[in-house]
């Protein structure tokens, strides 16, 4: 007879998180994409005002008409 097979409580703990997570994306990856593109929006407005915005000269709106 074999011995009895080691249990790892950290493994099976790490393995039940990733589950749990994969289980979630698949039941609402519609609010997680919602979320991801807000913040998305958010930090992109946030590095217009504060990075990009400071070292623009000026900004020149045209509208050409054919």
């Amino acid at each position: 007879m074999g011995r009895p097979k080691k249990v790892i409580r950290k493994r099976e703990r790490v393995f039940n998180k990733i589950s749990n997570a994969i289980d979630y994306l698949q039941d609402s990856w519609m609010n997680v994409f919602k979320i991801v593109f807000t913040v998305g929006l958010v930090l992109f407005a946030l590095y217009l005002a504060l990075v990009w915005m400071p070292t623009v000269e000026r900004v020149i709106f045209e509208v050409r008409y054919l």
